[in-house]
């Protein structure tokens, strides 16, 4: 074709050139739109799917579902168009500083760990396009650090302060509407989806999805980030909120979810909103504790720690407390159940021995199955905003 140099095609007024991506189902290009000399990205069904109406409908739901999200956050659809072998195709804005995905593991690559300064430049961009994704009715259901770009950011003010991950002149996009439900026009039964690792326990099968499924895959790709670093148990605690396994104890929206990794990460921003808790005795959360000699639970010191904030809170603050009650000494294969008693917070976090949570559970459960030592904590948060915690040590001895 006149114009067009040997790896290129015209796809209407778009010069397609080197693959970018590609899947299952698309093939993602950059190209040059010819008329505004502009470079863009065009995803082009793969024509083995395009005689599918249910993959080329969803296909094309896609480019709608983006067109409705009015966000800088979100990337944005130019164009949508077919090719001459009846392939619909999306123009898109092109990110051109790559995923997420990539950022962070050219990062790791040179011994980095993320900083609180990384962890705010990522949640608040994170929550600012979930926030425009719901408000169009939309659940993304595939966040994933192969799912958010980077961007040059048009006006070269970028999204705030600078960080390794956003840089200053940069702005977080997330992309890739192809999995999500539209609210609107669906009882929110689904099927399976998602990106591994960042799918939550919902989407495993058909069930029910809505927004909060969107919250969980954030605080797994939050946590995803901070893999290897030493932040402090109130961003454990923030983040462990939404990665319960209902979503009813979930936070209630994605601005919430920020406010309280904002308030993780800077106890003095913002306030809380907490309530005396009164709750009936719930069915005791299970865990094995593998007790090893002088382990201590949650995140603790390690390569980047002296960059986070102090992480000894007080189990008391603002009229709020909280401690754990149960035996101090265990014996391999005996259960031993621990109670939370807390006053004047609305939710709470358990930390388990063997790295799981277990979210506003009155008591847990767990069976020792070596001797040594182990710590249990628990997290909540005072009216205020400030973080409380309760330590419980438990010496286990050998059976006979």
């Amino acid at each position: 074709m006149a114009g067009a140099g040997a790896n290129e095609r015209l796809l209407g007024r778009y010069r397609v050139g080197e693959v970018i991506g590609a899947g299952s189902f698309a093939t993602v290009h950059r190209a040059v739109d010819e008329r505004l000399d502009d470079v863009v990205v065009v995803k082009v069904l793969a024509e083995n799917h395009s005689l599918n109406p249910e993959i080329r409908e969803r296909f094309i739901a896609e480019g709608r579902a983006l067109r409705r999200v009015a966000s800088p956050h979100v990337v944005a659809v130019h164009d949508i168009g077919e090719s001459d072998r009846q392939q619909p195709y999306l123009v898109l804005e092109h990110a051109d500083r790559g995923t997420l995905a990539q950022r962070v593991g050219a990062l790791r690559a040179d011994g980095w760990t993320a900083t609180p300064a990384d962890v705010l430049a990522v949640a608040r961009g994170l929550a600012a396009a979930v926030e425009a994704v719901h408000a169009a009715q939309l659940v993304h259901r595939d966040l994933s650090p192969g799912n958010v770009l980077l961007r040059t950011s048009p006006d070269g003010a970028g999204d705030g302060a600078a960080s390794s991950v956003v840089r200053a002149d940069e702005r977080l996009v997330v992309a890739d509407l192809g999995m999500c439900k539209d609210l609107a026009l669906s009882s929110g039964l689904t099927v399976a989806g998602g990106t591994e690792g960042f799918r939550p326990p919902e989407q495993d099968g058909p069930g029910t999805v809505d927004t909060r499924a969107d919250l969980w895959a954030m605080s797994a790709l939050v946590t995803w980030l901070t893999e290897g670093a030493s932040p402090p148990r109130a961003l454990t605690t923030a983040l462990g909120r939404s990665l319960a396994g209902s979503p009813a104890r979930r936070h209630p929206d994605a601005a919430a979810w920020l406010a309280d990794v904002e308030r993780a990460l800077d106890p003095a921003h913002g306030t809380g909103t907490g309530t005396p808790a009164g709750r009936g005795r719930r069915r005791p959360a299970r865990a094995v504790v593998a007790a090893v000699a002088g382990a201590a639970l949650g995140l603790g010191a390690g390569v980047g720690g002296t960059l986070w904030l102090d992480d000894h809170p007080s189990s008391a603050s603002g009229g709020a407390s909280v401690s754990i009650s149960g035996p101090a000494t265990a014996t391999v294969g005996t259960p031993v159940t621990l109670t939370a008693d807390v006053a004047g917070a609305a939710h709470w976090v358990w930390t388990l021995p063997n790295g799981a949570y277990a979210t506003d559970e009155e008591t847990v459960e767990l069976t020792a199955n070596r001797a040594g030592s182990a710590e249990v904590v628990l997290d909540a948060r005072a009216p205020d905003g400030t973080p409380i915690t309760a330590v419980h040590r438990l010496e286990v001895a050998a059976g006979s």
